[in-house]
């Protein structure tokens, strides 16, 4: 996998190491068999320890056979172990790297061999699976018992990282201080991810309490909307009834007129009594009929009757769910604010009152009506003695 040069080595005095791009290329490196490890504990062993320190900054490196120690450097969220040996001018070894992800939540490995060479104290390190540097070789000194190796930076400088001798122990160390690190992370991670959910948790609750806040409301005006077509619908009907009455009164008058010219005929033209006390009756029948027009409309009333009382009970049912949605956040208020308390209490007033109106005005149309039709039998009860005293 192609990778710019070293961008994961800092420059001198910066620190800027392990960042997620860094650590991003670091983990496309190869092992020694050019996969990822999943291990943090190096496959090499530790050879004996022969190197000296030197009375300067600058130490000659051995060019014996005998070993020299690992190396162990601990940039910011890194761990770099190299292990090598040298033999005549040349060296052999392992680089074991250990890094945090790109979250930080977990340690992820690779590790690969290196070989070199060591001239008094300059050294040369080839990564062939780039392990820890993309331009496959990194250079450095020998600094009293340290390796300083110099790693080429993407706009061309070198940063220097600084590798102290120490055991495979002390490498597993580093390790685990890292796991350490991914272990807090990961649960810091987590205890984000459960405020987050917590506060998307509270916040649809809140939302949830407000919706039903603003759907009680609504559903509120809109029985107090239906109360007063209801009660508008009553007023209609009542000027109904009311004509239906003059329509009887109405009828009512012409049977009496009609009753009047079978008093008429009586003295004048007794062969017609009988045929006007026929009227009379005809008259009085057009009565009953006009009668049960009445009876028809108070029997289609009775549906707008029920409107009032079933809208007046929905008011009632939907102002206690608006005033327990009100108590469940009492500091919300809908677009359009509030109905006042006050608004409930006229509300039902008012339809009682348009009940109770109505209901005295039917008490009366009816007697009414049956005063009408018993005076009009009356009339035709009167006709017929006329028309038996005119022997017709």
């Amino acid at each position: 996998m192609p990778r710019s040069p070293d961008a994961r080595w800092p420059r001198i005095g910066t620190l800027i190491l392990a960042v997620v791009g860094a650590l991003t290329l670091a983990a496309c490196g190869a092992t020694q068999s050019g996969q990822k490890s999943t291990s943090a504990t190096s496959t090499a062993t530790l050879p004996p320890t022969t190197a000296t320190t030197a009375a300067t900054t600058t130490t000659q490196a051995p060019t014996t056979a005998r070993a020299l120690p690992g190396y162990l450097a601990t940039p910011t969220n890194q761990v770099v172990f190299l292990e090598f040996t040298p033999a005549g001018g040349q060296i052999s070894g392992t680089v074991q790297f250990a890094y945090l992800s790109s979250d930080g939540t977990q340690v992820e490995t690779a590790n690969g061999p290196i070989d070199g060479k060591i001239s008094g104290s300059s050294v040369t390190i080839n990564d062939e699976n780039e392990v820890i540097t993309s331009s496959g070789s990194v250079s450095g000194t020998f600094e009293g018992s340290d390796l300083v190796l110099a790693f080429p930076q993407q706009n061309g400088e070198l940063a220097p990282v600084q590798f102290s001798p120490a055991s495979v122990a002390a490498y597993n160390n580093a390790v685990e201080t890292l796991q350490v690190e991914a272990n807090q992370a990961a649960t810091a991670q987590q205890a984000a991810a459960a405020a987050q959910q917590a506060a998307a948790d509270a916040a649809a609750a809140q939302a949830k309490r407000q919706q039903a806040i603003a759907f009680a409301v609504q559903s509120v005006n809109t029985d107090q909307g239906n109360i007063l077509n209801d009660i508008s619908a009553l007023a209609n009907d009542e000027q109904t009834l009311t004509s239906d009455v003059s329509t009887v009164q109405g009828d009512l008058r012409t049977v009496k007129g009609d009753l009047i010219q079978t008093e008429r005929d009586a003295k004048s033209d007794p062969t017609s009594v009988c045929d006007d006390a026929g009227g009379v009756q005809d008259d009085q029948g057009g009565m009953v009929d006009d009668q049960g027009g009445y009876e028809d409309d108070l029997s289609s009333d009775q549906s707008d009757t029920s409107s009032v009382q079933q809208d007046m009970a929905s008011l009632r049912s939907d102002w206690v769910s608006l005033a327990s949605a009100e108590s469940a956040d009492p500091t919300y208020v809908p677009t359009g604010g509030l109905p006042p308390f006050s608004s409930e209490t006229s509300d039902l007033s008012a339809g009682n009152s348009a009940l109770s109106k109505y209901q005295q005005s039917v008490t009366t149309d009816t007697r009414t009506i049956a005063g009408y039709l018993s005076q009009a039998n009356t009339y035709v009860a009167q006709a017929n003695r006329l028309c038996s005293s005119s022997g017709g």
